[in-house]
């Protein structure tokens, strides 16, 4: 399992079996396909590569790191449906090439993926 560090290196967000969880691991915010990620809008909103997760526009929202004391939780219906929802809500798939940068994101991960 992977936890999503902001730029404090706090924890925000989990990624379980492709789905992007929040802390109480009650809720999928996004999902990921490869190394792209998506939300609740119908089009790409970043990608994930170097350990990274930067936004369409190369600003960073994420570190990605392992967690090896990361428990998973038993998937609830309600999560399947929510990233059955995500998915079949995505109208343009195409993954454009991502400059990177090391500027950060005003804004964390879950809320761009609202």
């Amino acid at each position: 399992m992977y936890t999503i560090l902001n730029q404090k290196g706090e924890a925000v967000a989990y990624i379980q079996n492709m789905m992007i969880m929040d802390l109480s691991q009650e809720h999928v915010h996004g999902i990921l396909i490869g190394d792209c990620f998506f939300g609740k809008k119908d089009h790409l909103i970043g990608k994930i590569f170097n350990k990274t997760a930067y936004l369409a526009n190369g600003e960073i929202v994420g570190k990605v790191v392992q967690n090896l004391e990361y428990k998973n939780v038993p998937l609830k219906k309600a999560n399947m449906q929510t990233a059955w929802d995500i998915l079949s809500n995505i109208k343009n798939h195409t993954s454009p090439w991502i400059e990177e940068t090391t500027n950060w994101s005003d804004k964390p991960i879950l809320f761009h993926l609202l």
